[in-house]
């Protein structure tokens, strides 16, 4: 039987994912204190695209009338830098919402993938 993953994506490369208050202005099952992952690669790719921060109304939306992107305002990617996906057994999760799953205890990854960010800068928009 092969295994199923959810993705996680985080600028930040560790052993093991905690859990921690997450906010969300629209849903209030997108506020819980969780390890978060998604059923969809290219949002934790998003993720794990950092963000650089210009001042401290920075913010980054993912919503499905900007597609499969990101956009980044008064921050942007990390440009020339590394992001981190993380693949997690789907049987540790709960589902949340959409394409949003939680687990709200420590999990360690069964693998961590590197991309390059300028790879993906395809999935920005930057305002």
């Amino acid at each position: 039987m092969n295994k199923e993953y959810l993705y996680h994506g985080s600028p930040v490369k560790v052993d093991k994912l905690v859990p921690s208050q997450a906010y969300d202005t629209g849903f209030e099952s997108g506020c819980q204190y969780a390890v978060y992952a998604t059923s969809s690669k290219i949002m934790a790719t998003c993720f794990a695209l950092g963000c650089v921060e210009e001042n401290k109304d920075a913010e980054r939306i993912m919503l499905p009338q900007y597609g499969n992107k990101m956009l980044f305002r008064n921050c942007h990617p990390n440009y020339g830098g590394k992001g981190y996906i993380y693949l997690l057994d789907k049987d540790k999760f709960s589902h949340a919402m959409g394409t949003q799953w939680v687990c709200h205890h420590e999990i360690v990854p069964d693998k961590i993938i590197e991309i390059n960010v300028d790879d993906y800068l395809e999935y920005c928009i930057v305002e």
